[in-house]
């Protein structure tokens, strides 16, 4: 079973969170962000490498700053990311819960379900500023020349390599 990166107090660092007792729902969407966000992202190989040591990728996931060419640079850290992520996940489909006679929207007596549309607001936003965050953590790994990372098939291609070609 694969284990997750984060926790509800790493997402509380950065977003606003309420707190729980009950995990169950969380943790199966940081098990969502790990593996449809952040995967793609590192690449099958850094990422498996990560889940199996955690403890040898404390910059990589914690962040850090750093220096290269005598300019000092900040990488926010893969746990930051996947937090933003997460978040994301949590907000658009934290409250639908399956039960034996259907899925449903928990709800009370004293609140109304936010809307459709402000939730997907709030999710691409979160989303958004995820992708933001991963560049910090892109520049790293090519700036320390992390092989796994520049092996992978995955790596998203530096900015400005695309080519475009006339069709006569």
């Amino acid at each position: 079973m694969m284990q997750p990166l984060i926790t509800r107090n790493d997402i509380a660092r950065y977003r606003q969170i309420s707190k729980t007792p009950n995990d169950a729902k969380l943790n199966e969407m940081i098990l969502d962000a790990q593996l449809l966000d952040l995967q793609p992202l590192l690449g099958e190989n850094l990422f498996n490498k990560i889940l199996a040591l955690p403890e040898d990728y404390t910059e990589l996931l914690d962040g850090c700053v750093y220096e290269k060419d005598g300019i000092s640079y900040t990488n926010y850290g893969v746990k930051m990311v996947l937090a933003y992520f997460t978040y994301a996940r949590y907000l658009m489909f934290g409250s639908v819960t399956d039960t034996p006679y259907s899925v449903v929207e928990k709800l009370n007596s004293e609140s109304r379900p936010a809307e459709a549309s402000s939730k997907k607001s709030i999710y691409q936003n979160n989303r958004d500023a995820a992708n933001k965050l991963w560049q910090s953590v892109h520049n790293w790994l090519l700036r320390t020349s992390n092989e796994d990372y520049k092996k992978s098939c995955n790596a998203p291609a530096a900015q400005g390599s695309m080519r475009f070609t006339k069709i006569s």
